[in-house]
């Protein structure tokens, strides 16, 4: 009894932890040219590169075959799916399928055949683990310009990014691949043209200079984020700027003078005749109308969906919004009644400045506001009742 107590006892419990990310191919052996299909599970949400490794991957991106790599994103399940074409990795095989988040971490890697490229030797492969390292590191990184411009009338702005980079490794490295992506958020997309980086000798550092477009209307906070790959360890570095239309709360206030001014001069009393819509003159609309306009403008500037912008109002207003709300809000018949609490919510929710949403869009102005009725449906005229 007791040796089949102790036997028990030794027996290590099954593990209840979650399994990790997986990586899967399509198929076990392929050609140079060949298309591999590569699914990803249980990976957390962001964008993952793939990439086709010899050596086992065990250097990184210096065994891979960085100029054919993908890119997928993770979606909220955890699942994501990319096509990989096969090339001759920079290094014999044993060859591997290797997926990693992008803003860096472990890699995971699934073995794959590939025909026609040769398998190194362990002798080999000891040799090449004992190479000189292959490193870049990225310092002084900084963002200029930002100065009056059309940005500041809710235009396009342009930033210039410089950063050094500098040889840590012992050997040389000849032009390694550069990525960079300029955007809002963590994960930019706007791919930017990356300089050549030439000859680094061990010790040797360079600065580069980039010009950065942020596509108008340029408001709120930006990203640019640089990859060094091709080298042991990737080395990326990330630069943030801001860019905000300063100019146009500057031109309500000065409009609104104007404003008052015409609204005075205006004829009023019996007889005075309302606006008369003259062809190929702007639309006359009222104000909680012009707030509409903009906010389906802007909404679709920013590619969301009713769904997923009603998601984000409805923390910022505290109470539940749903796409036929946002649909209502959009609509000019009829308008909604706009509160301060839900422009300033939606002016979060579609990062925008807050008089973005009140300035007439293209082809549309404020209407006057109506003249005063009197019981009798006719309009009071000033002075003494006849």
């Amino acid at each position: 009894m007791r040796t089949l107590l102790a036997a028990a006892l030794a027996v290590p419990p099954l593990s209840l932890a979650a399994p990790g990310p997986t990586v899967e191919i399509d198929r076990a052996e392929a050609r140079v040219g060949d298309t591999v299909t590569v699914d990803l599970a249980a990976w957390p949400s962001g964008n993952v590169l793939i990439e086709l490794c010899g050596n086992g991957g065990g250097r990184g991106s210096a065994d891979c075959a960085v100029a054919a790599a993908a890119t997928t994103f993770i979606d909220a399940k955890g699942r994501g799916t990319a096509m990989v074409t096969v090339v001759k990795p920079p290094i014999g095989c044993p060859c591997v399928i290797s997926a990693r988040p992008v803003t860096g971490g472990r890699a995971r890697t699934v073995p794959l055949v590939v025909t026609g490229v040769p398998t190194l030797s362990s002798a080999q492969r000891r040799a090449v683990s004992t190479t000189p390292a292959r490193d870049l590191a990225v310092s002084g990184v900084r963002v200029s310009g930002g100065g009056p411009g059309a940005a500041w009338l809710g235009g396009s702005a342009t930033r210039t990014v410089t950063f050094t980079v500098r040889n840590t490794g012992a050997a040389p490295v000849t032009d390694p691949p550069l990525t960079l992506a300029v955007g809002r958020g963590g994960e930019p997309t706007g791919i930017l043209d990356a300089p050549r980086i030439g000859t680094l000798a061990p010790g040797q550092e360079r600065s580069y200079s980039v010009r950065a477009r942020l596509p108008g209307p340029a408001f709120g906070r930006y990203a640019i984020v640089g990859e060094l790959t091709g080298v042991d360890r990737p080395a990326r570095f990330t630069a943030r700027t801001s860019s905000y239309p300063w100019a146009l709360p500057a031109l309500i206030v000065l409009a609104a003078p104007l404003v008052i001014v015409r609204e005075l001069r205006r004829p009023r009393g019996r007889g005075a005749r309302g606006p008369r819509q003259v062809a190929g003159a702007p639309r006359a609309v009222a104000m909680n109308e012009i707030v509409a306009l903009n906010v389906g403008q802007w909404r679709r500037l920013r590619n969301l969906s009713r769904a997923a912008l009603a998601d984000t109002l409805t923390p910022l207003t505290g109470t539940t919004w749903t796409d036929r709300d946002v649909e209502s809000a959009e609509t000019l018949s009829p308008p909604h009644r706009f509160d301060a609490d839900e422009l300033l919510a939606l002016s979060r929710a579609l990062d925008v400045p807050l008089p973005a949403l009140l300035l007439p869009p293209s082809g549309y102005e404020i209407a006057p506001p109506a003249s005063p009725v009197t019981s009798a449906g006719r309009a009071s005229s000033p002075g003494p009742s006849v």
